[in-house]
């Protein structure tokens, strides 16, 4: 948080809203201001475990008993000795580091210590997280309350160590900071790290993010040669964790924007090259990076920019510990439910401003591309057919893509064409483009397509209500049989066949008639129309076909039409919602967990095809003439 104080202004910045000053006063030596940095001894094992015990059964009485439970023993430690007995080391103090609930008994124990230093120097405002004490205020204030921390805190088992402690200042006053206090022994500097954060002047501020910038630098290079092999798993590492290393330090450092040009280069020259596998100019000629800073919800790749979202950042951190930070500089008690309360209501304010912020920047992209009416349309889709892109890569779920089938639809997602392409089609000689290989027929690639996402429906109703109530290829009986069909003197019609049958899907004691059809909706005939009537055309096609019959027989008949790319219809997006609620009261997670699951998986799958159908080979078989293997000159033939 950025703090005003008197004659100089600083920027100070904690964790999640703990702050301090560092300054001076308006007559220099008389009132000189400090930020102090509490380094503690071992603070979770030199806890006292009686102490602790009795506060949170004061404290804390919903988990005295598990608390009390886990820590009335001692805990013992085995060391084994090759070929002699073992050691067993008995720990009678402090609380053990990868318990759950030790942050927690470690905080509750030293309540009361805080709130004693509170009441006895109230001028001085501190900020407390784990064994991590701050202090700030006058020089004086900081010696008084220092002094206290000393006689108090070994009580508790807390036991400062004043010559590793860190006193920030600024230079103008630390002559005098440090007479009055020399007693200590502290370190003096003129800014410093603080939970993730920084506490100083601008000057040591900038000083200590360059390193932090150049590790982010040879961070993101690395995961461009990673990128080149393995473009799900680089992007996965992108998006899911390292760019969340420095969008924590923009949210607990002020004025940040500038620093971060190196990032943004990088990101910008090496890794979005390396992932699209194409030269940076003709990324930066089509102007994709403003585009990918987007979320994947708004056709974007979800990789900001640095520079502009340091301030978005920060702003936002702010608002949601707007209440903590207020009672930590007035020191009014804080309640936790309407701290929480207050939270959420503030992430989901931010939330709604950054998704308005992103629709206003989609849109105008939009209406940048107007003249290119299959990029608008591109784009309008790409809001809603970017699963597979969100899909963590895992074996286990079935969610890994190889770097041809991920680099490809990233690149039909943004307007590229797939790289490598040949010329020809091979089976049948007609010129080759991403629209010919979405519907040329030959070579079955069309059906494999229709039969891998039957498949996978298949696997996810089998896991909902179990493999026996779900049955391929079933028969849907026609109105007219063969014999009533030969009474009359006509042709029997032939029978028609569902791609799969699901029993209970619907309604129970129901059986549920699924078909699949997945349709290419930039082909010329599909140009000229919004890509979600083209699904609802086929939809009503589906219907006219299959739904008098199966109602006849009381059967329900549902169409799941989809888009090569990936867009879902009506009925298919409803059948989707249906599936992930059986799973979830089944596996008994949250629905909107294992929604995003089935509509992953369903992505994956077709992304998967889409691949396939670009790089499978079309040809037809080729058929070897009869050798004569008595003779032995078959074996010429033999490779």
């Amino acid at each position: 948080m950025e703090t005003p104080v008197r004659g100089h202004e600083t920027h100070s910045q904690g964790h999640n809203g703990h702050a301090g000053h560092a300054g001076h006063g308006v007559d220099g030596e008389a009132e000189p201001y400090a930020t102090l940095l509490v380094d503690a001894r071992n603070g979770f094992n030199e806890l006292s475990r009686k102490a602790a015990l009795w506060t949170v059964r004061h404290r804390w009485p919903s988990g005295s008993r598990f608390a009390f439970n886990c820590y009335r023993h001692s805990a013992k430690l085995i060391l084994r000795r090759r070929g002699r007995s073992c050691y067993e080391l008995l720990s009678e103090e402090g609380v053990t580091q990868g318990d759950p609930i030790s942050m927690v008994i470690y905080g509750v124990a030293l309540t009361p210590l805080a709130e004693s230093l509170r009441e006895s120097v109230g001028n001085v405002q501190q900020a407390w997280y784990a064994d991590d004490s701050a202090m700030a205020g006058t020089a004086w204030d900081i010696a008084t309350t220092m002094r206290k921390l000393l006689q108090w805190g070994p009580a508790r088992g807390y036991y400062p160590e004043p010559s590793k402690s860190v006193i920030i200042c600024n230079p103008q006053v630390r002559e005098a900071v440090q007479i009055i206090l020399e007693e200590f022994n502290f370190e003096y500097h003129d800014g410093h790290r603080y939970l993730g954060g920084f506490i100083g002047t601008l000057g040591a501020k900038h000083e200590w993010l360059q390193p932090q910038i150049q590790k982010w630098v040879k961070g993101i290079e690395a995961l461009a040669k990673v990128a080149k092999r393995f473009p799900q798993t680089a992007y996965a590492g992108m998006t899911r964790s390292f760019q969340m290393e420095w969008q924590y330090l923009q949210r607990v450092v002020p004025e940040t924007e500038g620093v971060f040009e190196d990032i943004e280069k990088a990101i910008t020259d090496t890794f979005l090259p390396a992932l699209f596998a194409e030269p940076a100019q003709h990324l930066a000629d089509a102007k994709l990076r403003e585009l990918t800073t987007l979320s994947v919800r708004h056709a974007g790749l979800g990789i900001p920019d640095p520079q502009a979202n340091a301030e978005h950042c920060y702003k936002t951190s702010r608002e949601v510990t707007r209440m903590l930070t207020d009672s930590l500089r007035h020191g009014t008690p804080l309640g936790v439910a309407e701290y929480t309360k207050a939270c959420s209501a503030a992430r989901r304010s931010q939330r709604k401003s950054n998704d308005l912020r992103q629709s206003e920047a989609f849109k105008r992209l939009c209406n940048h591309n107007q003249a290119k009416q299959a990029d608008s349309r591109r784009m309008s889709k790409a809001k809603e057919t970017g699963a597979w892109l969100t899909a963590m890569p895992n074996t286990l779920n079935g969610t890994e893509l190889s770097a041809d089938e991920f680099r490809d639809n990233l690149r039909i997602r943004f307007g590229l064409t797939p790289a490598s392409l040949p010329h020809r089609c091979e089976g049948c000689g007609e010129r080759f483009s991403v629209e010919h290989a979405m519907s040329c027929k030959k070579g079955g690639l069309v059906m494999l397509r229709h039969n891998d996402v039957v498949a996978e429906w298949h696997h996810l109703c089998a896991k909902a209500l179990g493999s026996t109530a779900i049955t391929d290829e079933p028969l849907i009986h026609t109105s007219r049989d063969v014999r009533q069909a030969g009474a009359n003197g006509e042709a029997p019609q032939p029978e028609l066949r569902g791609d799969i049958a699901a029993h209970g899907f619907w309604r129970r004691g129901t059986t549920t008639i699924f078909d699949v059809r997945i349709t290419d909706t930039e082909v010329a005939s599909n140009r000229g129309q919004d890509p979600k009537k083209v699904l609802k055309r086929h939809e009503r096609e589906k219907k006219l076909k299959y739904n008098a019959l199966c109602q006849e027989r009381r059967r329900h008949f549902t169409p799941l039409v989809f888009s090569v790319d990936g867009l879902q219809g009506t009925e298919a997006a409803a059948a989707c919602k249906r599936l992930s609620s059986l799973l979830a009261d089944k596996w008994k997670r949250s629905y909107s967990e294992v929604c995003g699951y089935v509509r992953s998986r369903l992505s994956v799958a077709l992304a998967r095809s889409t691949s396939r159908c670009l790089r499978a080979d079309r040809d037809p078989l080729i058929v070897r003439p009869n050798a004569d293997w008595v003779e032995g000159t078959g074996l010429s033939l033999y490779e």
